[in-house]
C-alpha cells in the first residue's frame, strides 16, 4: 500500500465555529502541480467572514491533492470569465453536489472561483451537522486516518471486525464476523489497493441503503493507479455502524 501522510483538516464543532481568521483577510485557493493561487468570492453576499473562511478550508482540503492536475481555462462567455478544469468529479463531494469551476472577473483583484449559493447553503447544513455530532465527524477523520496509515495493513486479523461490516440477511453476526477474521489478510489487501485522503465536511450524508431505514455515510475520496502513472479518482463510501465507521459488504441488508 501507498501510504499517504494526510493533512488533517479537523472539523470539530470547535474549530468549525471559532475559525481564527484576520479581518479583511482575501479568502484564497491553490491548485495546481504548481500551487497557483485563484481569490474566492461568494453569490451570498451575507455570508459571515467565518463561515466563508470554513468553506475556503475545506475547497482547499478538496484541491490539496485532488486538484493538483487542474488548470484554469479562461474564456469569454456571458459573465464567465474562466473555469477551473479539473480532471474528473471531485472524489470529496457526494452525487448530488458538483465542485465549483465558474471564474469571474474580481475587479482590481483579477479573476476568482464563484461560489454559488446552493453551495455555501449546502456547506452551512453540513457545519450544523458538525457541530450537532462532532463526535461523530471527528470518528470520521480519525477513522480515515488511520486506514491511510501502515497500522492498518499490519492490523491483526482478529481486530478487522472492528472496521469493517459484512452483512447478510441469511447469516449471524458471529458468522460475519468469524467470516471476516478468515478473509483478514484479502480484505485489507483489497482495501489498501487505493490512497485514501482528507474527507470534506460536505462527505457526511444519510442514505436508506444500509442495515437501518437512515443510515449515515461518508464519502472518503481515494486514488488508484491502475496504469502506471495514470491515477484514477473516486470516492469510497463508509458506514457508522453501531458506533464506529467501517468498510462495509453486503448481500441484502437484513429489513
Amino acid at each position: 500500500m501507498k501510504t499517504q501522510s494526510l493533512r488533517i483538516v479537523v472539523f470539530s464543532a470547535a474549530m468549525m465555529l471559532h475559525a481564527t481568521y484576520c479581518v479583511g483577510q482575501s479568502n484564497v485557493v491553490f491548485y495546481g502541480a504548481n500551487t497557483n493561487a485563484l481569490n474566492v468570492i461568494f453569490a451570498d453576499k451575507n455570508l459571515t467572514q467565518s463561515s466563508q473562511a470554513n468553506i475556503v478550508s475545506d475547497l482547499q482540503a478538496c484541491l490539496s491533492e485532488w486538484g493538483k492536475t487542474s488548470e484554469l481555462r479562461l474564456r469569454n462567455k456571458g459573465a464567465s470569465a474562466g473555469y477551473l478544469d479539473t480532471p474528473s468529479r471531485s472524489p470529496n463531494y457526494p452525487k448530488k453536489i458538483d465542485f465549483p469551476e465558474n471564474v469571474v472577473s474580481n475587479g482590481t483583484s483579477g479573476l476568482a472561483l464563484q461560489i454559488p449559493k446552493s453551495l455555501s447553503d449546502a456547506y452551512a447544513n453540513a457545519f450544523a451537522f458538525a457541530a450537532a455530532n462532532s463526535n461523530i465527524v471527528a470518528a470520521g477523520y480519525e477513522f480515515v486516518r488511520f486506514i491511510s496509515s501502515s497500522n492498518f495493513v499490519s492490523l491483526s486479523s482478529n481486530a478487522l471486525p472492528n472496521y469493517v461490516l459484512f452483512k447478510n440477511k441469511y447469516s449471524t453476526a458471529i458468522a460475519e464476523s468469524n467470516e471476516i477474521v478468515r478473509l483478514a489478510s484479502q480484505i485489507i489487501k483489497g482495501l489498501s489497493y487505493q490512497t485514501y485522503y482528507t474527507p470534506s465536511v460536505l462527505g457526511f450524508y444519510y442514505s436508506s441503503e444500509g442495515p437501518a431505514a437512515t443510515n449515515l455515510w461518508l464519502n472518503v475520496p481515494c486514488s488508484t493507479h491502475p496504469y502506471g502513472d495514470t491515477m484514477e479518482w473516486s470516492g469510497y463510501p463508509v458506514l457508522w455502524h453501531n458506533g464506529k465507521w467501517k468498510f462495509c459488504s453486503w448481500n441484502e441488508w437484513v429489513p
